[in-house]
């Protein structure tokens, strides 16, 4: 994921000869002569990529990845047990798809589907103050040509979230609450948290079967284009 042209050509090449479903990328690359610049896929250098999984009709999962260098240094290194899953891997990701919605990523490519790990890394819990203040100062902020639709809509459209390392009812049904079961998807996020806590929390949540079902099965078919597999309909 350093250069636009060729990441598309290797995702063609993964899904048209090796059936890959979609793509998983660690946010943003490091680059420069020391290592410690920082390459984001929010702008338009990057749309030769987002045009290709589109074309391939394919997902892309925006995963964390830890912090280097100097944003290391800087931000963490005297605080380095919030690195990972309590702060760091959220902060990386919203940061980055938020630019994504805001750069006219989503309004340059609308069929683009994107997942975000760990119910949304924060930002349905933020949903109502981020669409607010972008809807209140769109025209202040010059951002009516860069990010035509709200927040929401985006979440609605062109975004996904999953339950990995975020086994609690509370906090799924408020996610539920604020961008519909129809766009949740059941996961684990192992190494980090263990299979047999993930799946035993989710069988017994407190919701209706309908739910269950899309989040824990149907939702990742009907992404992915599954065909039938062993305990497909279990």
């Amino acid at each position: 994921m350093h250069d636009p042209t060729r990441a598309a050509a290797e995702l063609r090449r993964c899904v048209e000869t090796y059936g890959f479903k979609g793509a998983l990328v660690n946010d943003t690359q490091r680059a420069g002569p020391d290592g410690d610049d920082l390459i984001f896929y929010d702008n338009p250098s990057w749309d030769v990529f987002w045009q290709t999984c589109t074309d391939l009709d394919v997902p892309f999962y925006l995963h964390p990845r830890n912090p280097t260098g100097t944003i290391y240094e800087k931000l963490w290194a005297d605080r380095k047990w919030l690195i990972g899953p309590p702060l760091s891997f959220a902060q990386g990701v919203s940061l980055h798809v938020l630019g994504m919605m805001t750069n006219g990523v989503f309004d340059r490519h609308p069929r683009l589907q994107v997942i975000l790990g760990h119910l949304g890394e924060h930002i349905p819990f933020d949903m109502w103050r981020i669409n607010h203040w972008f809807e209140d100062r769109k025209k202040m902020l010059g951002l009516g040509e860069t990010c035509k639709r709200t927040i929401r809509e985006y979440f609605a459209e062109n975004l996904w979230i999953t339950t990995s390392g975020h086994f609690s009812t509370t906090t799924l049904n408020f996610c539920m609450a604020e961008v519909g079961a129809d766009r949740v998807l059941f996961s684990i996020d192992y190494p980090f948290e263990r299979f047999e806590e993930g799946c035993g929390w989710f069988d017994g949540a407190e919701m209706n079967e309908i739910d269950r079902v899309k989040i824990g099965r149907e939702n990742g078919k009907k992404l992915f284009k599954l065909g039938e597999y062993k305990d497909s309909s279990a």
